[in-house]
């Protein structure tokens, strides 16, 4: 009986320090107000804020707001900038020597591996115990989006870091232009399906004799797939590297019967002289056609930059063309009324993120301040600046001052952007930049590109596991090599296209469908998170 008490004594005991486990893990945690009532200093990794020693900052802690932030937090950042180009061995050398700072920039950029690995290799820590409390505002932030919150999770269910957020949701800022006067001397109207764009193609080179009337990169496209996008394909070297997500089902375009038509019409419009003769060897032009093309009058329709629409004439265009009036354009589309699901598509989260390491002593403090730059005040004096100073209000929106629209040390615009301001984890207020752009700048990114815009095939940011992609990384080195050659090959008509189906079974034989499989595992994955 003794035996039995004792026993049930002992049984009650474990169950009240159960009980007292339990009850202590459920505490909130204790609430971080800023400025801290004592100073606290934080280590950070970071790339570099500039590379331009012009504008004075050889530390983030030279950047007015970067100071700002301090006397508003009582934390100080002690950064730790690797030198330009040594980026990756630095960060290499940082995790081999494992003393790492408190917080750690763009972890997922230079950690092989990936995050999930940076977390189970003790780098970094995840941060899913704090959503709730001291990220509070971030969790809020990334919640307005089931695809948003998913994006900023790994496969695993991790948080690993504080990402920036585009806010708000980023227009296209690469699309098609075109030399209105051109239309308007050939008596024209803008271009709509792909018929249309041959008929003004051909104009534009019966009437000025230009090179290239359209101008495409040296992959018969350009980054973003803009042009191919009416097919429904990407190109190879754009955003997915020819694979696409088609509602959930991971393709290839290269294989697939919308880039076989794609392909047919640039090599018929190739031996029209519609595109650059030596398209395939200009490989300078990645972004945006070399000056040869669209400064002397050698091309009429392009590829571009929403801020540089309305410069162009003053960007080095020569006596007889700096007159030329160019205007964007909506990308082609196969009939009239349809709509492209490939175009410059920007993710809400972005890729760069601050991580915290497991060497950090304060990680309550740290994820509180990281979460500050998804608080509007907070957002404001990174993005903005100081309210009088660099910016004022204006119906309740901040307005740059003279100090950045018309600095009077000769500084530009975005020049001073970056000598004033930085860009903080989690809000990142992209729209600023559109107080400096143009007219034309506006309607690109506002109206005239998103026009015609269906579903995204862009894929999301997927991530494979490191075996997946080791294996996809070796079958792809072969297959794009193989892709590209023939890509080009098929334009100049130095490969028949009667021998599509050969060039196609040639890929399927190279293992590419293993190739789609790491993609569709990898979207899954996603999808389920």
């Amino acid at each position: 009986m003794r035996k039995l008490l004792a026993l049930v004594l002992a049984l009650a005991l474990c169950a009240g320090c159960m009980g007292c486990i339990v009850s202590a893990s459920a505490e909130d945690k204790p609430e971080i107000t800023f400025p801290l009532a004592e100073p606290i200093t934080l280590t950070a990794w970071r790339v570099s804020a500039t590379s331009d020693p012009k504008l004075g900052i050889t530390t983030y802690n030279d950047i007015e707001a970067v100071q700002a932030w301090e006397k508003a937090t009582n934390v100080h950042i002690e950064w730790q900038i690797p030198p330009s180009g040594q980026e990756q061995e630095n960060f290499n050398l940082m995790v081999a020597s494992g003393d790492y700072p408190d917080l750690i920039f763009d972890v997922a950029q230079y950690y092989v591996g990936g995050l999930d690995k940076a977390i189970s290799d003790d780098v970094i820590i995840p941060l899913n115990g704090y959503m709730d409390n001291y990220l509070k505002d971030y969790n809020a932030l990334i919640s307005q989006s089931d695809n948003v919150y998913k994006d900023c999770k790994t496969d695993e269910g991790n948080f690993p870091a504080v990402y920036f957020i585009n806010t708000p949701d980023q227009g296209p800022w690469y699309g098609m232009v075109i030399r209105q006067d051109w239309l308007d001397e050939c008596g024209l109207a803008a271009p709509v399906t792909y018929d249309d764009w041959h008929t003004v193609l051909k104009a534009f080179k019966e009437k000025y004799n230009c090179k290239a009337p359209l101008a495409l990169n040296f992959r018969g496209g350009d980054v973003f797939s803009v042009f191919a996008g009416g097919y429904g394909v990407s190109v190879l070297g754009a955003s997915g590297n020819g694979f696409i997500n088609v509602n959930g089902t991971v393709k290839y375009s290269p294989i697939e019967e919308g880039y076989k038509e794609y392909i047919t019409m640039l090599h018929d419009w190739y031996a029209e002289g519609l595109l650059d003769p030596d398209y395939y060897s200009n490989t300078s032009f990645v972004y945006l056609p070399t000056d040869d093309l669209w400064a002397t009058g050698n091309a009429g329709a392009w590829p571009d930059i929403y801020s540089l629409i309305d410069m162009r004439p003053y960007m080095g265009a020569d006596d007889n063309n700096k007159d030329m009036n160019v205007v964007p354009i909506p990308a082609p589309v196969k009939e009239a009324g349809g709509k492209v699901n490939l175009y410059q598509y920007n993710f809400t989260r972005g890729t760069n993120a601050a991580a915290i390491s497991t060497a950090c002593k304060n990680p309550d403090i740290a994820a509180a301040y990281l979460n500050l730059g998804s608080k509007q005040e907070y957002a404001w004096l990174a993005y903005y600046g100081t309210e009088g100073d660099t910016y004022t209000l204006v119906d309740g929106k901040p307005v740059f001052t003279d100090k950045i629209l018309h600095n009077p040390d000769g500084l530009s615009a975005n020049d001073a952007m970056t000598k004033f301001m930085f860009r903080s984890a989690g809000m990142y207020i992209w729209d600023r930049e559109l107080q400096t752009a143009g007219p034309k700048a506006l309607s690109a990114i506002n109206d005239i590109w998103p026009s015609n815009q269906g579903d995204v095939y862009q894929l999301p940011n997927i991530t494979m596991t490191s075996d997946e992609a080791n294996r996809y990384s070796v079958l792809m080195g072969d297959i794009n090599t193989y892709v590209e050659e023939n890509t080009t090959k098929f334009i100049l008509g130095t490969r028949d296209l009667s021998e599509w189906d050969d060039y196609v079974n040639t890929i399927r034989g190279m293992k590419v469908e293993e190739a789609i499989g790491y993609q569709q595992a990898a979207l899954d994955r996603f999808n389920g998170r």
